[in-house]
Formats: structure tokens, sequence, C-alpha cells
């Protein structure tokens, strides 16, 4: 177990790592070029979520297939979905970088900092191909339980986005100084690294490969299809439902000056980090549960999901040690006012309170979509996040006028009742 579940922590973290070190180096251009940057990325997260919806139902399958010990059926599967994926991605791609501007006008209501989030928004997102297909293929790399590998992705895309990051945002070396260009650019250029290691990795793997790729035509597999369409469609469903969520969440900060925009994303990304402890977790419960319940072996299952959530326990009592004790140095690295410094350690208190939840809460969902139940899990997160989650922070953060204060309080709340829903509703599945 270990030996899945470590490398999957291990990239989720580094994941959220990459993502601090990169505000981090856009914070020298200020507090709008945080802001701008920041508020592109639940609009971008909303489109890649369909993706990593159709990466996290490709583990299962391949997870499933392993168990059967079925490799036809894995490639299937994985030519299906990397094709569909793709010619989405492309199609996307080119929308978006021409609509740019509109979509960041119609998700942010920062008017100083629209044409800063249009620009790095419109690259990112015209290039997106590259990050898709990294995010497929490690989708399958993780059923087959290859964390290792798509660990080794993770290091490539952040070391050549840092690289590159460090050479365009200010322009050292001689490179040109293009600032939150550099960023996007950067980005872009990371992805397609990692997109080099995950394929040469499937093309390499025994149990996959590219063997008959180009010949493959998934329409002409209707059970694949349907299969497809039945569980990563629940996914594509869930994973829309809380980025519309979080989006208009988002709206609601943005009605905010940029300052507290700036340390409510800063905030975030300790969330991102317990999340990602969760995500990392979440990888190895669908690896392992998924290749138990291919081979039957359903008591099996269920002793490795209990390990899997005593694990998270552990991860989210020290996660929360460390976001309280040491929530002065983090947004200190950050900020130079004090004011936004003790904003910050008050958002720190917060996440603290919602990491037991979220963490657990990620497991025990992965252990659904194992077991074959996606419907649950698309419909608590359409009613906590999409839904209770904006409504209340709306109402405590301007009827009650609390401030981004409310909004925190709204993420707690929702918390707890989208784990209490999982897990009130989940124990008939296993």
């Amino acid at each position: 177990m270990a030996k899945i579940a470590l490398p999957a922590m291990l990239e989720s973290l580094l994941t959220v790592l990459i993502a601090v070190v990169d505000t981090k180096m856009i914070a020298v251009l200020g507090d709008k070029a945080i802001s701008a940057v920041s508020l592109t990325t639940q609009p971008k997260i909303f489109v890649l979520s369909v993706f990593f919806a159709l990466g996290a139902a490709l583990s299962v399958f391949i997870a499933v297939a392993k168990g059967k010990n079925n490799a036809d059926e894995a490639k299937k599967y994985l030519f299906s979905i990397l094709k569909l994926g793709l010619a989405a991605a492309v199609a996307l791609g080119a929308i978006l970088f021409v609509f740019a501007r509109p979509v960041m006008e119609f998700v942010s209501k920062q008017k100083e900092t629209v044409a800063l989030s249009a620009d790095f928004f419109g690259i990112v997102m015209g290039l997106m191909v590259f990050q898709v297909a990294s995010i497929i293929l490690n989708g399958a790399l993780r059923g087959l339980g290859k964390t290792d590998i798509t660990l080794v992705a993770a290091v490539a895309f952040g070391a050549t986005d840092i690289c590159f990051n460090y050479l365009l945002i200010e322009g050292n070396f001689g490179f040109p100084r293009l600032e939150v260009t550099g960023n996007a650019i950067a980005t872009a250029l990371g992805s397609a690294a990692a997109l080099s290691v995950s394929f040469i990795a499937v093309k390499q793997t025994d149990f996959l490969g590219f063997e008959g790729f180009f010949r493959h035509r998934f329409f002409k597999c209707p059970k694949i299809l349907s299969e497809i369409k039945s569980k990563a469609g629940n996914i594509v469903l869930e994973n829309l439902a809380m980025r519309v969520g979080f989006l208009l969440s988002g709206v609601v900060v943005s009605l905010f000056p940029a300052t507290d925009t700036a340390v409510y994303f800063v905030g975030m990304l300790l969330m991102n980090l317990s999340f990602a402890c969760g995500d990392g977790l979440q990888s190895a419960t669908t690896a392992i549960l998924g290749q138990k319940i291919g081979e039957g072996d359903v008591i099996s299952a269920k002793r490795r999901l209990i390990l899997f959530l005593k694990a998270g326990f552990v991860a989210s009592i020290i996660l929360s040690f460390l976001y309280v004790f040491f929530a002065d140095n983090f947004f200190g690295a950050y900020f130079n006012s004090a004011e936004a410094v003790n904003q910050g350690k008050i958002a720190a208190c917060f996440v603290a309170g919602i990491t037991f939840f979220q963490i657990e809460r990620i497991i025990i969902t992965a252990a659904l979509r194992a077991a074959g139940e996606m419907k649950l899990p698309r419909q608590a997160a359409t009613v906590c996040v999409a839904v209770i989650n904006p409504a209340v922070s709306f109402i405590l953060a301007y009827v009650l006028s609390l401030g981004v204060l409310g909004i925190w309080q709204a993420s707690l709340l929702t918390q707890i009742l989208w784990f209490t829903l999982i897990v009130v509703k989940g124990r008939k599945c296993f």
C-alpha cells in the first residue's frame, strides 16, 4: 500500500508546492499580478475538470481491468478516452484562446486585473492539449499503481515551470521580461515536459502501450462507450458541479479589494495542500481497491479502506498543526502588511478545521468510485458545493457583512455537511 500511496501523496503535495512557488515568483510583480493570475484558477480548473474526470474514470477502468488481467479491455478504455480527450482539448483550447477576455470579464469583477487575467488564461487554455494528454495518461498509470512514474512527471513539470518562470517573468539571462505572460508560457512548457514522461512510461508498460492506437475506433465499441458515458459522465458532472460552485464563490471573492482577494487565494494554497494530501491517498485507494474488487476480493478491499482512512486521519492532524503554528511565516513570505498577515492567520485556522473532513471525504469518495458507485459523489457535490457553499458565502459575507471571514465560515460548514452526506449515504456500498 505504501509503495503506491507514498509517491501519490508526494506527487499531489509537490503539485501544490509548485503552485506556492509559482505564486511567490509572481509576487514580485505585486498584489495585482497575484490577484490576476489567481482569479484564472477557477475558470481554468472548471474547463480542466472535464479531463480530470476522464482521468479519474480511466484509473478505475484500468485498475479493475488489471484485477481481471484483461489488457485488451484496458487498452480500449485508454484509447477511447485519450482520443475523446484530445479532440475536446483542441476544440476548447481554440475557443478559449479567442474568447479569453469575455470569460474573465464574466468570472471576475476586478476591472483592474481583467486584462492580465485574460492574457494568462488565453495562453494556458490555448495550449492545454499538453496538460490534457498528461492528465489522461497519468490516470492510466495510477490505475496500474505506477504512482512513482506520475511523481516523476510532476517533478518534470515543476522543474520546467520554475526554470522558465525565472527566465521569463523578470527577463533573466537575456530572456525577454514577459511578466504574467511569461508565467503562462512556463506553465504550458511544464505541461509538455510532464507529458513526455507519461507518454514514454505508458508506451513502455507491458499491460498498456500504444500498439493499435490509430487503428482503434472507439465508436465501434458500444459497451466501452456506454461505461465511459455512465461512469465518467457522472464524474464529469460531479466535477462541473463543484467548479460551478467554486466559480460562484470566486465571483463573491472578486468583489472584495485586490489585497483581500490576494490573501484569500494565498490561504487557498493551504486548502489545496490538504486536498493534495487527500488526492494522493485517493489515487492509491482507487488503484488498490479497484484491483481488489476486480479480483472479487471485497473483504480485502474493505480492510485496505480502513487503513487509508487511518492514514488520512494522521495526515490531517499533522497538516492542521503546521497550518496553525506556521501561519505567520507562511503569509509573511507573501505580504509585508501586518493586516494582511493577520487575515492570513485567521484563514489558516479555518483551513486547519476543514482539513480532516476534506481528506477523509476524498478517500471515501475514491472507494465509492472503485466500487462502481458514481451517482452519490455527484449528488453530494452538487448539493454542497454548487448550491450551499456559494449561497451561504454570499449570505455571511454580504448580507451579514462578515466579509472574507464569512466565506471561510461557509467553506467549513460546507465541508462538514459534504463529509456527513458521503459517510451516511455511502455505508450501503461497503
